[in-house]
């Protein structure tokens, strides 16, 4: 009986720490090619985000850069997620204290890589778990993680959470799966001097 609780337990903190990975297959024609090979190709492209609240966020890739158009901030979160992955789902509530405490520093997107959901269905989970940054909700959504995921070389079937921090549109940083509260408010600290 010991042996199986704790199989258990490291089961479960294997699946918090280490993240969630969609086994299902988007074929997209928009999806991220490798990266090389995709800013040989594509010099500047357009993603259309699409927001909870009506509004419309545009983000251009340009080679490595993503820069978000006509935003204040300097520093954007992008929290790629899924609503069934539980880390996703855990991290939430860090992500919306963060948001609250560096207001006007850093914009935190949510970027769900679900399809066939409607602003609804996004709007009772925000609700459920306590989001309180931005969530987007596009046909964009899944082509714009892909593009970040291909970037970071992480492939086309990345794990999630998949975190990842521009400044001006330059890359910063990324982590996969749960990242503790601490760490990213100490990165985000440093870069909002």
């Amino acid at each position: 009986m010991k042996h199986f609780s704790l199989s258990a337990v490291l089961f479960a903190v294997a699946i918090l720490c280490g993240g969630c990975s969609d086994t299902k297959k988007h074929d997209s024609e928009t999806a991220a090619k490798a990266p090389a090979e995709a800013d040989a190709l594509v010099a500047t492209t357009t993603y259309r985000l699409n927001t909870l609240q009506g509004d419309v966020l545009t983000v251009t890739k340009e080679g490595p850069f993503f820069t978000m158009q006509n935003i204040p901030e300097h520093v954007v979160v992008y929290d790629i997620f899924a609503t069934w992955c539980p880390p996703c789902r855990a991290e939430a509530p860090h992500l919306s204290k963060l948001q609250k405490a560096f207001a006007g520093k850093i914009k935190i997107v949510g970027v769900s890589i679900e399809e066939n959901k409607d602003d609804d269905f996004y709007r009772r989970f925000a609700k459920d778990i306590g989001i309180d940054y931005t969530l987007v909700n596009a046909f964009d959504n899944i082509p714009l993680a892909r593009a970040i995921a291909g970037s970071l070389g992480l492939g086309r079937d990345f794990p999630i959470p998949l975190m990842v921090i521009y400044k001006d549109g330059k890359y910063v940083k990324h982590y996969t799966g749960l990242v503790p509260e601490e760490m990213l408010e100490s990165d985000l600290k440093q870069l909002v001097k």
